[in-house]
């Protein structure tokens, strides 16, 4: 019975950290664009610090993107994660590869790289057209707020 209860609480224990975890690196929840769980999503995160302070996490690029560009004047700075690596970088320096068949997260699919040299190894195999940030942002203000496309 001793045991029992010891591994009940030792696995309650090992839950809660893992919760914690999971809050503190900001991957909880749901998107708030698109309403897709950020958790699953940890490589295609888009990260959005408005100018009020607030941060936002969207579950990838489509949907980091679409706020970057119609909400400009509010976002204070933003970072992404590298597909390759899931390092955090600026969106302004990385390479983003729209509408391959490889879709990580939200269709179509705006996946960031942290390099242009993988972005165009990722289109040999996935096809997609790439963008620098500057169009990016351009490209994906023109779209539908949703994956409607």
């Amino acid at each position: 019975m001793k045991k029992k209860t010891i591994f009940s609480i030792s696995f309650l224990a090992f839950l809660l950290l893992l919760a914690v975890v999971a809050y503190a690196a900001g991957m909880t929840g749901k998107c708030s664009l698109c309403g897709m769980n950020l958790a699953g999503n940890e490589n295609t995160a888009y990260e959005i610090t408005m100018k009020n302070g607030k941060h936002v996490t969207y579950c990838c690029a489509h949907c980091g993107l679409y706020v970057h560009a119609t909400e400009t004047a509010k976002v204070k700075s933003a970072r992404a994660r590298d597909f390759i690596s899931g390092e955090w970088m600026s969106p302004s320096e990385m390479t983003f590869l729209f509408k391959s068949s490889a879709v990580p997260a939200c269709a179509p699919s705006w996946i960031a790289f942290g390099k242009k040299e993988e972005a165009e190894k990722f289109q040999k195999g996935f096809g997609g057209t790439i963008y620098n940030f500057d169009e990016a942002l351009a490209e994906r203000a023109k779209m539908p707020k949703g994956m409607e496309m």
